[in-house]
């Protein structure tokens, strides 16, 4: 029996010429390379793994072989942060005493920073490796007058509550609002440390473990921590006659050191100036 005729071009169903037709569509899909090889599409290369990070420095402790966990934090873990407080290679966080303080900063942290905040206001002592206690000292020694200069022995942060820090916050910008301060060189409102002294009735401060405010409102330094500078807790006159004579009880005496805003400031002019004045005159920041 002959072929069945199945694709209408002659005898097995293909075409005549389907096999040039057939070379044809492959050379149209893959271009003949230069030696009659079929060319195949071009690779993509493959991803490259970033280079590794430069190898960390070495943890300051000694004996310690491991690497800063972070560019600049000088160990390799909290653990050695600890043993560089105590080895006395970093000053202490005023809160915790157990790790390092941050750069600029009174604690080492958010934590311990929320946490003073929290408990505000309170006081925290400064030990006298921490910088700050020779910052100070050396203000009250540079701008104490008259003879009989006392020694400083103890000094105390006063962490102010959150509503008495936005308050002078507050005040600070409205003042240098006013003054524009900073374009004339100088901090924000005129800020400037100023000494304060007042009269103390109980002996907080003097033991470093027992900070405690009284309860006392006879007691203006405790009040003062409280409230900050309300006026009826403030000394009126020379501040630094309040400091005299020591707290019964306590051979030591106190002052403050505050930040003031002084704007705009007046200066006491003796036998001009009314010595029980609580207020600067008008035009005046203080």
């Amino acid at each position: 029996m002959g072929y069945q005729n199945t694709g209408g071009y002659g005898g097995q169903g293909y075409p005549p010429n389907w096999q040039q037709q057939q070379q044809q569509q492959q050379q149209q899909q893959w271009p003949q390379g230069g030696y009659g090889q079929q060319q195949l599409p071009p690779a993509v290369p493959a991803p490259q793994a970033p280079p590794p990070p430069p190898p960390g420095k070495p943890c300051k402790i000694m004996n310690c072989n491991g690497t800063e966990f972070a560019p600049g934090s000088k160990y390799c873990s909290n653990k050695c942060r600890k043993a560089a407080v105590k080895q006395g290679l970093e000053v202490a966080c005023l809160m915790c005493k157990e790790l390092p303080k941050a750069p600029k900063r009174h604690f080492c942290g958010k934590a311990c920073s929320d946490k003073a905040e929290k408990n505000a206001p309170i006081l925290l002592d400064v030990p006298k490796t921490d910088p700050k206690f020779a910052d100070i000292v050396k203000q009250f020694n540079d701008t104490w007058q008259g003879s009989n200069k006392p020694t400083v022995h103890r000094i105390c942060k006063v962490v102010n509550s959150k509503a008495v820090e936005d308050r002078f916050q507050a005040y600070r910008q409205k003042v240098e609002q006013a003054g524009n301060w900073v374009a004339q060189g100088k901090t924000a409102g005129n800020e400037n440390r100023r000494w304060h002294g007042t009269v103390r009735e109980c002996t907080v401060g003097d033991d470093p473990n027992k900070l405690d405010m009284c309860t006392s409102t006879a007691c203006k330094l405790c009040c003062v921590i409280r409230t900050s500078f309300d006026m009826k807790y403030v000394a009126v006159g020379v501040s630094h006659g309040y400091t005299r004579v020591a707290t019964k009880g306590s051979p030591y005496r106190a002052m403050f050191l505050t930040r003031i805003v002084t704007g705009k400031d007046h200066i006491f002019t003796s036998g001009v100036t009314d010595p029980n004045a609580k207020a600067p005159p008008a035009g005046y920041d203080s």
